[in-house]
């Protein structure tokens, strides 16, 4: 009797019990990668190419939150976000959509004037919303409710995305940028870097009216979202993680922290004289530019938590 009743007890419960979920086929072109993330592959319609992005669904069906993280300038074939940054666990807790493509180097994730094949800002501001959309159900692509993030050039490209597609975007976060490409030491930095390093002959812009365009710093009243902004003093935190390169974490990154720890400083003089108290700046005594000084500025400090948080 008391077998029975344990039975009949047990079925009722098996049969009151909600079905365990069964996980979702990922979407074509992608595969495992770690972290609850996939590997995807993502066709540009505008540059008629594929482009890796890593992806970490949302933990709710239906969240429209959505996270872009751009790495610098000269990242490989894969995002150093989640490379060298270590985003994945850190952010494993955060309910959004999170997007990790990888780039030609030295983009400055810009339309190229008369290069076809780098179409980097429709890229990031259409055909991956789209493509979240439509392979990942993600209400709208994210349109409203997506943050952008980025280091270096990238921390440029997060600005200068943000104060064109204001509707687009609800939340940045910049770290060791530049942010008024019309300057003449930041116009030289785009410029050299661009005809130097990017695989084409010629800088983005075909001329002056594209380069304004295309100035955060002159489009600063465009951004009326929370914007975080941070960069260190050039000082090589000699405790920490030097890096693969030591001896250029110091000679070369400390030089290139101290520059952009003033260019972050002409950027926050502009955003007060406009009265952008939505902007905030905070800088770091200990720092060079590289990936102890930006993991510890987006995670230990927990710049990185409040950029989500104001998605």
């Amino acid at each position: 009797m008391t077998a029975l009743a344990a039975t009949v007890g047990v079925g009722a419960s098996l049969l009151a019990a909600p079905a365990t979920p069964t996980a979702s086929a990922a979407p074509a072109g992608c595969s495992d990668y770690r972290d609850g993330a996939l590997q995807c592959s993502v066709h540009s319609d505008s540059m008629d190419r594929d482009f890796e992005v890593i992806v970490r669904p949302a933990k709710t069906e239906g969240n429209p939150k959505v996270a872009q993280f751009i790495d610098g300038a000269d990242s490989g074939d894969r995002n150093g976000w989640v490379t060298a940054g270590g985003a994945l666990p850190a952010l494993s807790d955060e309910d959004a959509t999170l997007v990790f493509p990888a780039m030609d180097a030295w983009s400055w994730v810009q339309d190229w004037d008369g290069q076809e094949g780098a179409q980097f800002e429709t890229f990031m501001s259409q055909e991956l919303p789209d493509y979240l959309e439509s392979a990942w159900g993600v209400p709208n692509g994210g349109r409203g409710t997506t943050g952008v993030t980025g280091l270096s050039s990238g921390a440029y490209g997060a600005m200068n995305l943000a104060s064109k597609y204001p509707d687009m975007y609800s939340s940045v976060y910049a770290l060791s940028g530049l942010y008024d490409p019309g300057m003449p030491v930041q116009r030289a930095v785009i410029d050299g870097t661009s005809m130097a390093n990017s695989g084409h002959e010629e800088i983005a812009w075909a001329n002056e009216g594209r380069r304004v365009e295309n100035n955060p710093t002159l489009n600063i009243d465009k951004l009326d979202m929370p914007v975080i902004v941070s960069a260190a003093s050039g000082i090589t935190n000699f405790g920490g993680d030097m890096g693969p390169d030591p001896v250029a974490t110091v000679v070369k990154g400390g030089p290139f922290e101290a520059g952009s720890m003033v260019m972050t400083a002409e950027f926050q003089a502009q955003a007060a004289l406009a009265g952008k108290d939505n902007i905030e700046f905070h800088y770091d005594i200990i720092g060079s530019h590289a990936w102890d000084t930006w993991r510890r500025a987006a995670f230990d400090q927990g710049h990185m938590y409040r950029f989500m948080a104001n998605i």
